[in-house]
């Protein structure tokens, strides 16, 4: 078993060679597989971060569209000949109290009132009380 190339590197005085010294040296060795493996992970990284980004545009393209749709649905709810009816309705009518939430979230209490009608269709006691 005398090889003339020993299995570790040793020193000139016959130490073990130290960790970064059996490293560099296996690095020497390795150099041209480790970069090609650096390189295909490195690819398959940039590859997802842009499938990740595409589907992350696409998403909020989805949503922004969707947004649009409910924006035309209610519009268009309220050019159909019922709302435009029901809108146009004016039966005088009690609205209970209620507590309403503001922007900044406070409550504040609204007392009830009475809505519809025109003030043409009251009559002179109507309007005078």
């Amino acid at each position: 078993m005398n090889d003339s190339t020993p299995s570790e590197p040793t020193f000139e005085e016959g130490e073990p060679a130290s960790f970064v010294e059996k490293t560099k040296n296996w690095y020497g060795k390795h150099r041209t597989t480790i970069r090609a493996v650096g390189g295909a992970v490195g690819g398959m990284a940039v590859a997802a971060a842009v499938v990740v980004a595409r589907q992350a545009m696409e998403q909020n393209a989805a949503e922004d569209t969707e947004d649009t749709d409910d924006a035309e649905d209610i519009g268009s709810a309220a050019d159909s000949e019922e709302e435009d009816e029901r809108r146009k309705t004016s039966v005088r009518h009690s609205v209970s109290g209620y507590t309403r939430r503001l922007a900044d979230g406070r409550e504040i209490p609204v007392s009830g009132y009475e809505r519809g009608g025109s003030s043409e269709d009251d009559g002179p006691d109507e309007a005078a009380a």
